[in-house]
């Protein structure tokens, strides 16, 4: 269990709630709490599973506040920030997560202070786990051996020195995990791909400003919502006010790939999804539905994304997708 403090007005006091009632959405098997004070709201809700517990957490402040976490327990595991950036201080280590970054560390107790401008809404991911999940990493290396070798000691240390950039795989990967915390695979890949990350984090990124970061996450956004529409990389960088070459960089350092390739993506993962909802559609249909002008524009975007000709994804995912719409049948059926 941890306390939450606020500099001014000493412990701030959470009570249960429906985690439908939270400006979050609700995650299965989950409980919720909130905080209601004349300096802010602050919401969150916690699902434990056998070897991780997740917090998904939302503040919203009316003024500039400094809280502080504290918990008499350890702590192995990473924070990963959806929305808005936090200057924290952990353990008297000053630390500035940006949206879309993440932080591993392990904690012989945690003290963390957390600054928060007045008037943002934050959202914020803490997965902690188990050692034992933690020693099923397939990694191998002097910075991970040497972290590894003193988990369970009495001081803190941290993978990385600053946070790194997460991927959109890792942003997916959670959005997932949320919407069935029980599904511990998706946790230990989740697991991994931070841990990689942040071994490989390099110290020649170029410096993004937080209005930056936050235009480019408007544009995943875009990408994801509008993928059928025609969308040009002009147009892109103009709504981040980059010019076109720093737009893709950037966009690539926040999220692993480039624009267009991510567009590539959402649209191949629609027409996935497409062709097991309705099986029988034309695939020239579900190219046109997904933003492809063409099925062979579809054709030579699936092989590269998915390892197999779109065909052969289609045939052996076939019976489940009728199997799908039989259930689904006889759900109507009830």
């Amino acid at each position: 269990m941890f306390t939450l403090s606020e500099r001014t007005n000493g412990v701030v006091s959470f009570m249960p709630n429906s985690p439908y009632a939270l400006p979050q959405f609700h995650i299965p098997g989950s409980l919720a709490f909130q905080s209601t004070n004349s300096f802010g709201d602050f919401f969150y809700q916690e699902v434990q599973q056998e070897h991780f517990t997740i917090w998904r957490s939302t503040y919203q402040p009316y003024e500039d506040v400094s809280l502080r976490v504290r918990r008499d327990q350890r702590w192995l595991g990473f924070r990963l920030m959806l929305k808005k950036h936090i200057a924290h201080v952990f353990l008297g280590k000053p630390i500035g997560i940006m949206q879309g970054q993440m932080h591993f560390a392990y904690f012989p107790l945690t003290d963390v202070e957390l600054h928060l401008k007045g008037n943002e809404v934050y959202e914020v991911v803490d997965m902690q786990v188990s050692p034992a999940l933690f020693s099923q990493l397939k990694q191998r290396g002097r910075t991970f051996e040497n972290f590894a070798a003193q988990i369970g000691s009495d001081r803190p240390v941290w993978i990385a020195d600053r946070p790194a950039w997460s991927s959109y795989t890792v942003l997916e990967a959670m959005e997932d995990l949320l919407k069935d915390p029980t599904r511990e695979v998706v946790a230990k890949h989740i697991l991994q791909e931070v841990v990689n990350t942040l071994i490989k984090n390099k110290e020649h990124d170029k410096k993004i400003a937080f209005d930056q970061v936050e235009n480019l996450y408007l544009v995943r956004e875009m990408i994801r919502k509008r993928y059928p529409e025609a969308m040009t990389l002009k147009q892109w960088a103009k709504d981040t006010r980059m010019n076109t070459t720093d737009f893709k960089y950037k966009f690539r350092q926040v999220f692993g790939i480039t624009p267009y390739r991510y567009l590539m993506y959402e649209r191949v993962k629609a027409a996935k999804h497409i062709m097991l909802s309705n099986p029988q559609l034309p695939l020239s249909e579900v190219a046109r539905q997904c933003g492809f002008r063409t099925y062979n524009n579809l054709r030579r975007a699936f092989f590269p994304m998915e390892k197999i000709k779109l065909s052969a994804w289609r045939d052996k995912n076939i019976g489940m997708a009728f199997q799908l719409l039989v259930e689904l049948m006889l759900f109507d059926w009830m």
